[in-house]
């Protein structure tokens, strides 16, 4: 199985980054129990203060799709889409062999 990651901009409404983090924040306990996710952090960009950066890895497809597919994630966008300022721009890709720092 091959892992997949994905990477998702998020451009919030002005001032409203600090409460998206936090409404990113409270999947954190449910991914904790999702077999498959590896990686889930938030990432401020430092040259704007409206935009934060997802950084997710799975072990496959399809522990993304189980992600994607819940209701916990249904009710975040249903929290963070008053406070967006534009719709995610979401990048699906593969890991390279040869990366330092990612669970195996």
């Amino acid at each position: 199985m091959t892992q997949t990651s994905l990477f998702v901009k998020m451009v919030f409404q002005e001032g409203k980054r600090d409460e998206g983090v936090a409404a990113l924040e409270t999947m954190l306990p449910t991914v904790e129990a999702e077999e498959g996710t590896l990686v889930y952090s938030f990432h401020r960009q430092a040259d704007d203060a409206n935009t934060v950066w997802v950084f997710e890895l799975y072990t496959d497809g399809d522990a993304l799709g189980v992600h994607g597919g819940s209701e916990a994630m249904a009710a975040l966008f249903g929290l963070l889409g008053p406070m967006l300022a534009e719709p995610p721009m979401m990048v699906m890709a593969t890991p390279t062999p040869k990366s330092k720092g990612l669970p195996a």
